[in-house]
């Protein structure tokens, strides 16, 4: 094998276990505000709604693709993409996943006001997620082989 049929052999393999990507789309409403850490953005799937009064500033939405098609990543580029703009948090988010793609979409929110009376909202502290149990050999897969055509006689 070659050095081209190396390097694509390398590249393949690089690529089956790091290939993806997630970009984001936004469509403003208002002007965005001055950038907040990421840390301080909400976000709020489906029907959850915040307790306090709020300002729709845009949408924003992310597509993953490869192994960056999961709900992880796609909420971590909406949380990235509204503290760049921000927005306070994220609300009336969807996550579609299929095989190797995916789509995210919410709208981006400011807060009007300071909190109600007796708002207490501290973020849950999450444990890391289990480690994936190691995975058995492969099956056998299919075994190619030569056969014999009709029109050879040496096979």
């Amino acid at each position: 094998m070659g050095r081209v049929g190396l390097a694509t052999l390398a590249l393949l393999g690089a690529c089956a276990t790091a290939c993806g990507s997630v970009e984001t789309h936004t469509a403003m409403l208002r002007a965005p505000g001055p950038p907040r850490p990421r840390a301080a953005v909400d976000l709020y799937l489906g029907d959850q709604t915040p307790a306090r009064a709020l300002d729709e500033l845009g949408f924003v939405q992310a597509y993953g693709s490869g192994n960056k098609a999961t709900p992880e990543d796609l909420a971590g580029a909406l949380v990235a993409r509204a503290a760049e703009l921000g927005c306070d948090a994220v609300v009336h988010v969807a996550i579609d996943v299929g095989y190797t793609r995916a789509h995210a979409a919410g709208v981006c929110v400011a807060w009007v006001g300071p909190p109600p009376a007796g708002f207490a909202y501290e973020r849950p502290v999450l444990a890391p997620s289990p480690p994936r149990p190691p995975r058995g050999p492969a099956p056998p897969g299919p075994q190619p082989r030569i056969e014999p055509l009709p029109s050879n006689s040496r096979m």
